[in-house]
């Protein structure tokens, strides 16, 4: 098994924003599920503990329970007792995960249209940028691409990219443009970062990420939102970027 990854402490926020409690158990285990397909949630990583994932969801401990019960009869978590038990990520070879196919291709389809709409909606985010930024968010922004760029592993580079990212919409001036923009990601990554990581796609974003800083501080708003949106089409749908 992998080395052991903690993903607790409220790393599962926001989800509750896509699950309806309807059927949460199956939709809280097709997030988890899907989490895992994409490598997001690698072998050995350990889950929240079910009080503190009931919380993050704003779910019942019940619906928790059946969500990592029935992820637990998949043969995909492995819920260990007493001191350094929890429930970690078990199992992720093809072979385990072949039977949830239909539901990880009914994920990705959704997903898809997600992205797309991110991807346009972050054009905007960075032409809005490159003509109401001050000088101390260009500085800020400069700052967070330098910090990114020494952040080549997969969980630090996601969370950097999103801080990165999360700036240009605040140096749009506009509380609602922002809010917008965390409810996407919200959608998208489901309290868990889905983007797809690897040393080719990290040495590409940060030269995207240097390039869009200098359309914004050129202030060519054309040229900061098309980057933006290359970016993000290359960086989290390169089959399609």
């Amino acid at each position: 098994m992998s080395e052991r990854s903690d993903v607790s402490g409220g790393e599962f926020s926001g989800l509750s924003e896509v699950v309806s409690l309807t059927s949460a158990p199956q939709q809280i285990a097709d997030h988890i599920l899907s989490g895992i397909a994409v490598g997001a949630l690698p072998e050995g990583t350990l889950l929240p503990g079910e009080r503190a994932l009931a919380a993050d969801l704003q779910v019942s401990r019940s619906s928790v329970r059946a969500a990592l019960e029935r992820l637990e009869r998949l043969g995909v978590v492995e819920r260990r007792r007493g001191r350094g038990g929890g429930t970690f990520v078990a199992n992720v070879e093809p072979a385990t995960l072949a039977p949830m196919a239909g539901r990880i291709e009914e994920f990705y389809a959704e997903r898809k249209n997600l992205l797309d709409a991110r991807a346009v909606f972050q054009n905007g985010l960075a032409a809005t940028a490159a003509t109401r930024r001050t000088e101390d968010e260009l500085a800020e922004l400069r700052e967070l691409a330098a910090v990114y760029s020494e952040r080549a592993e997969a969980a630090a580079a996601r969370t950097a990219d999103a801080r990165f990212h999360f700036a240009i919409a605040r140096a749009g001036h506009n509380p609602e443009l922002v809010r917008m923009a965390i409810d996407i990601d919200t959608r998208i990554n489901a309290g868990f970062r889905h983007d797809p990581f690897s040393h080719e796609l990290f040495d590409r974003a940060v030269i995207d990420h240097a390039a869009i800083v200098e359309a914004i501080a050129n202030g060519d708003a054309e040229a900061a939102g098309r980057l933006c949106e290359e970016h993000f089409r290359s960086t989290t749908m390169p089959d399609q970027g």
